[in-house]
């Protein structure tokens, strides 16, 4: 697999972009620390940095800022090959072997594809709009928690964007939009991830919000 066109630039793009398939996706357990550790990705004391005190998904997250951080495209060409030789190489075509551009490209085809198989009004996609309209309805930390909760979105991602935006003190509504933009992204923006967030938000109590943002009723 060839990655010689991707400059620094185009990788950090590919790992902003696909986060959260990549934290989602990519295991641990098997052998990609001592692969990374033979390539000179990392070394043995940045990886116990990265594992102390973090579960599975929170050392991911760390791995991923750490090389998309401080590596240079070269060592980010060795993650990619790395995940290759521990058997994760779908990870690596889905999401690591296409520039951004490309893959937003086929995303798109693929999306207006299922649309046209999906004449049901109430399950499209997701707008910036509707996605902003139930930001500004999510008032506060609780209903934020509970909503992430029901969207299987993991509190790593909440604490994260309640810290780029000020923490609990800080704009509510940019965390939710920014969480649920990131949410939509993860699902490909296909049909259901409207209904999936309507119905979470009955879930929790918000039936008129996801009436009112989603039109979406039960």
């Amino acid at each position: 697999m060839e990655f010689k066109n991707f400059t620094e630039e185009t990788w950090k793009e590919l790992f902003r972009v696909n986060r959260v398939q990549l934290v989602g996706e990519i295991t641990l357990e098997k052998n990609l620390w001592s692969i990374l550790i033979a390539k000179k990705v990392v070394e043995k004391r940045m990886i116990a940095s990265i594992k102390n005190g973090k579960d599975e998904y929170q050392q991911k997250e760390k791995l991923l800022d750490y090389i998309d951080q401080n590596r240079p495209a070269t060592d980010k060409v060795k993650f990619a090959q790395a995940l290759i030789e521990d058997e994760q190489e779908h990870i690596v075509k889905t999401y690591l072997s296409k520039h951004p551009k490309e893959a937003q490209a086929t995303k798109h085809e693929k999306h207006k594809e299922t649309r046209e198989f999906n004449p049901n009004p109430q399950d499209q996609d997701l707008t910036d709009n509707c996605l902003l309209n139930v930001s500004k309805g999510i008032a506060n930390i609780t209903n934020l928690n509970s909503l992430a909760a029901k969207l299987n979105i993991h509190k790593t991602s909440v604490d994260r964007y309640l810290t780029n935006h000020g923490g609990i003190a800080g704009d509510i509504t940019m965390v939710v939009y920014d969480l649920l933009t990131e949410w939509n992204q993860a699902k490909g923006h296909l049909p259901g991830a409207k209904n999936k967030l309507g119905k979470s938000l009955c879930d929790i109590g918000q039936n008129g919000l996801a009436k009112t943002a989603l039109g979406y009723t039960e």
